[in-house]
């Protein structure tokens, strides 16, 4: 997670700098985040997962790949997928390239490491460019955290020019917590309708950070501006999940 931080930091500073100048390099490559839906199987649990992590870490070490990993555990259960396997890749070049030597070289054993503890679905891979819109005060080296997504349309009227309004707003409000941050997430695929305008995902240290947070968030005008420009699902709340760093 610290990498993919550094990483995404210096993409933004990258972004802001002067349109005047010329550009004779080239530029940074674009941090890609993806998202595996997994289900558990009859011998899922702790210590089998603790194994598979370790195989899947000695099997990227092997490949080559460059890339951070969490696994995110839905707080509420959801149809679907039982938890994510979440990849944090360099670019989406690299992401290409470890995914082919997977197939063509690893698929295999993989799959009889995992057999029996869980089971993935190659149609249910999501990547997304994230953008950040605000870092944290202080980086979170626990090795956990917790997420909320959520899937916002604009109401009529409104437009990106409003989110762009409301994330100036909300970065320039004071006492949220040191290890807050959020980023929007642009789908690198075909959505489905109803299409969602933008998702946003915020990612906090703990379940304290995120009701300290959620409490002074609710006491500016923050909440009205949300109410009157956007509609957000699948609620206030968001969708969340606990999430444990695997790999960084």
């Amino acid at each position: 997670m610290k990498k993919f931080t550094i990483l995404i930091t210096s993409i933004f500073l990258i972004g802001a700098c002067s349109q005047n100048e010329q550009n004779t390099e080239p530029t940074e490559p674009q941090v890609m985040v993806e998202y595996v839906w997994m289900t558990a199987g009859p011998e899922f649990n702790d210590v089998n997962l603790a194994s598979v992590i370790n195989a899947w870490n000695a099997m990227i070490d092997e490949m080559g790949c460059s890339l951070n990993a969490n696994i995110l555990s839905p707080e509420v259960a959801s149809e679907g997928f039982d938890f994510i396997w979440a990849h944090i890749w360099e670019s989406e070049t690299a992401r290409d390239e470890c995914w082919n030597n997977w197939g063509d070289n690893y698929k295999a054993e993989w799959d009889m490491t995992i057999d029996g503890i869980m089971n993935y679905d190659l149609n249910n891979v999501y990547m997304f460019k994230p953008t950040i819109g605000k870092q944290p005060k202080m980086q979170n080296d626990s090795g956990s955290f917790v997420n909320s997504f959520y899937f916002c349309t604009y109401n009529d009227g409104y437009s990106i020019a409003d989110l762009e309004s409301y994330k100036e707003a909300l970065n320039n409000t004071d006492g949220f917590s040191d290890y807050w941050w959020y980023v929007t997430l642009e789908p690198t695929f075909e959505q489905t309708d109803p299409k969602p305008d933008f998702i946003w995902l915020d990612i906090w240290a703990s379940n304290e950070d995120e009701k300290s947070d959620r409490e002074n968030w609710s006491k500016t005008d923050l909440p009205k501006i949300v109410e009157d420009k956007f509609s957000c699902m699948p609620d206030d709340d968001g969708a969340g999940f606990i999430g444990t760093v695997i790999r960084s």
